[in-house]
């Protein structure tokens, strides 16, 4: 699937953290959007007692979503078996199994990494909107600023690189 303008997520969790089902809820709330759409998500854990990689990879099939899948492995320990052996069994589409037990590799018992890629499908329906009125893209960036006070610089080097061009 071709992510037009995506987004990719990482999070580390130590073994402290606590899965409440927050995680799943947050997507949940994403998909429920229309703004943002959850193209992939991985869930790659070392189990607290045995240390042994559980693994879920997801794949958008517009029907079910990522939550449900993904509620049921935390909640469902024969999801989560099922489904670290499908992530970890060579086939065509996914994250490669050799990758995953990589990433598993990078963990402490306990430990886990969640990734998301999201697509952002209102950037689509503005630069289609931009390109008919005969716009041209300047900046295309993630900040952390929530103000476009804090970015002033940025907004006046994109606007000077666009007089230099023209």
């Amino acid at each position: 699937m071709s992510v037009r303008t995506g987004q990719l997520l990482v999070y580390r969790f130590g073994p402290d953290a606590g899965f409440e089902g927050r995680l799943v809820g947050a997507l949940e709330r994403i998909e429920a959007g229309a703004a943002v759409k959850i193209v992939d998500a991985l869930f790659v854990a070392s189990d607290p007692e045995s240390g042994e990689l559980v693994a879920i990879d997801l794949e958008s099939n517009g029907a079910e979503g990522i939550a449900a899948p993904l509620l049921r492995f935390r909640l469902e320990p024969d999801m989560r078996g099922r489904a670290t052996e499908r992530a970890l069994t060579p086939h065509g589409s996914g994250v490669p199994a050799e990758t995953l037990r990589q990433l598993g590799g990078t963990l402490e018992p306990g430990e886990a990494l969640l990734a998301v890629l999201l697509e952002h499908a209102w950037a689509g329906a503005l630069d289609d909107a931009v390109a008919r009125t005969r716009g041209t893209p300047l900046l295309n960036e993630f900040v952390d600023d929530t103000t476009l006070a804090n970015l002033a610089p940025d907004l006046l080097a994109a606007a000077t690189r666009a007089d230099a061009s023209t």
